[in-house]
């Protein structure tokens, strides 16, 4: 067996996680001799319980979880996520041209509403930060104004009037990959879309892995993250890039992605903790 035990652990959110990924994520830990713990983490809970706070551990789970760990210093370490980093305005910023995007509009429902659209123009929206306070979709002018509406009535912790938002215009897609990354190199992917609808299926074409790695080489938001492609045209482009530790994996290869990151972090985890006389 091929073992990476030390002090590394997965703490892992068993309620929202889906029992196949569960029991994937279980078989990857097992086979490279890591320790998993499964935990219950109440939707929209203010606290961290049930788990033993540590320096090892790597965390997967919600974004309500992941939320938890990075707002606090004791857990923070085991989730890859840098807040100013993972935003479509970065991106821009960092990849350009090469962002599927790239020209949009970063502006907010407050300022979108009182811009001059008929009421049957389609445009594309999303959130700028990594919060996913609302999926990327196609929406007709007419509903985003109805949705604006609500958000004066409602209160949401997630968006707001003033929330960030990404908007441009539709994009003809033919599929699209998430891609796991790790220090630059592709460890795992999965297609998960194709001409619009879901489409699982491990993998993705050379193209795509030299695409990313190739992107990679200018920026990364952190050393650990998912980064998702598509095809539009003869073109790839990154729609988006994610944190690892609360992205699906769709078909992908869970043991790579398990034994890639717990390799890294133990390096981390190895580094950070040695002295200054102990060689490395």
């Amino acid at each position: 067996m091929n073992t990476m035990n030390g002090n590394v652990r997965w703490v892992v959110q068993g309620n929202l996680t889906s029992q196949s990924d569960l029991e994937g994520l279980r078989n990857a830990c097992r086979k490279i001799n890591t320790e998993m713990v499964e935990v219950t983490i109440i939707p929209f809970s203010t606290s961290l319980s049930g788990f033993e706070i540590a320096p090892g551990n790597i965390y997967y789970g919600s974004t309500t979880f992941n939320a938890l760990l990075y707002n606090d210093p004791q857990t923070r370490g085991g989730v890859f996520f840098d807040d100013d980093a993972f935003s479509i305005k970065n991106y821009f910023d960092r990849w350009g041209k090469f962002m599927l995007n790239y020209g949009a509009v970063v502006t907010s429902f407050q300022q979108l509403i009182n811009t001059a659209h008929p009421p049957e123009k389609l445009l594309f929206i999303r959130p700028d930060n990594d919060s996913k306070s609302f999926s990327g979709e196609v929406i007709k002018f007419s509903d985003i104004k109805e949705w604006y509406q609500k958000l004066t009535i409602v209160s949401n912790t997630d968006l707001s009037l003033d929330s960030p938002i990404v908007v441009s215009e539709p994009y003809n897609i033919k599929a699209e990959w998430r891609l796991w990354i790790v220090n630059k190199k592709v460890v795992a992917a999965s297609r998960y879309r194709e001409y619009f609808r879901l489409s699982k299926q491990r993998g993705c074409p050379q193209d795509v892995v030299q695409f990313a790695e190739s992107r990679c080489q200018a920026y990364t938001p952190h050393d650990v993250f998912v980064m998702d492609i598509c095809q539009s045209g003869d073109n790839y482009y990154i729609v988006e890039c994610g944190c690892m530790n609360g992205a699906g994996f769709y078909n992908a290869d869970i043991d790579e992605i398990v034994r890639a990151v717990t390799k890294y972090f133990k390096s981390v985890e190895t580094h950070e903790n040695a002295s200054p006389d102990t060689p490395e």
